[in-house]
């Protein structure tokens, strides 16, 4: 017989919510998280937030806090957006959309983390069900609630500042630091530094440079990263 799906609640999260993961078969065990709301594995930490949520904590900045330190904590962290119409509820917020759609393409485009709609609480409680069957079923990882690092060592600073790149997340910014001998300079003067090769129908077929050879880093990325650090604004 298989083991059932496993999750870790705070113990801060509705009761109603940690019933409906009950009901769906799933091991529940209630923990005071100090980092996330809800972890799937020692990989894999969920932050729900509700409409209402996520407009306190952007009045209060603890939004990008909370953010960072999931990101800096667990390498696959998911944002659960439950009822993100509920933000608008109160008239002085339906004039300012553009404030929480602003936070949440930042979150999404340059923290590069992965947002979850969802409509109501019984959907956030499936959507937690299919991300824990996808992680678990074929892997063993164990469950393990992780406590953010107090202070950032010299290289976590050096990933958080390649993270500042065009399509860079911690990945990326990892393997720049060990391609360019652990020093951010190095990438910098790298990406200044080489230069795309156009076909003759001038589309991009390559790098000529220290990008060269460096795997999951093409054209594209490098034209981007030297568009963002030009000192000219592109017409």
């Amino acid at each position: 017989m298989s083991q059932p799906l496993r999750i870790i609640v705070d113990h801060r999260e509705p009761d109603k919510l940690k019933k409906r993961l009950d009901k769906l078969g799933m091991e529940v065990k209630e923990q005071q998280l100090e980092i996330a709301d809800y972890i799937i594995s020692d990989q894999v930490a969920c932050e729900r937030k509700t409409g209402t949520d996520l407009i306190t904590s952007i009045m209060d900045n603890r939004l990008f806090e909370q953010i960072e330190r999931l990101i800096e904590t667990y390498p696959q962290p998911i944002l659960l957006l439950e009822d993100l119409p509920s933000a608008f509820e109160r008239t002085e917020w339906k004039k300012r959309k553009k404030h929480v759609y602003g936070a949440l393409t930042y979150i999404f485009l340059r923290r590069q983390l992965p947002i979850i709609p969802t409509s109501q609480m019984s959907e956030t409680a499936i959507a937690l069900n299919r991300i824990a069957s996808w992680v678990q079923e074929d892997h063993d990882d164990p469950i393990i609630a992780r406590k953010s690092p107090k202070t950032r060592s010299l290289s976590d600073n050096q990933i958080f500042f390649l993270q500042g790149l065009q399509n860079t997340g911690q990945k990326k910014a990892k393997a720049l630091l060990k391609a360019f001998d652990r020093s951010p300079i190095n990438v910098i003067n790298a990406i200044l530094n080489s230069k795309v090769v156009y076909t003759r129908t001038g589309n991009p077929k390559g790098i000529e440079g220290a990008f060269e050879n460096l795997e999951g880093f093409g054209p594209k990325y490098l034209l981007k990263n030297q568009e963002l650090l030009s000192l000219k604004e592109k017409k």
